[in-house]
């Protein structure tokens, strides 16, 4: 529902405002958000969040991937 409701809003914010000034804060919106997903999470963003004009942040992020555990072992020299 959440997804939806944030669709539905920026969907509408495009359609209301004229092609410049869509142009404009889209661009701003893209720069912001790809700046915010560098900044916190180290990653770029999806192509979903672009095209939306970064106002579909979040919604389609990758899952953060797992550390690779790396165990040591001590080994007995040879006698």
């Amino acid at each position: 529902m959440k997804k939806a409701a944030i669709a539905a809003i920026s969907v509408t914010v495009l359609v209301l405002t004229s092609s410049i000034a869509s142009a404009q804060v889209c661009a701003v919106g893209i720069l912001f958000a790809a700046i915010y997903a560098n900044a916190h999470e180290n990653r770029e963003l999806t192509s979903k969040e672009a095209m939306t004009c970064g106002l579909l942040y979040g919604t389609d992020a990758p899952a953060p991937k797992a550390k690779k555990i790396v165990h040591h072992v001590k080994r007995r020299p040879h006698s």
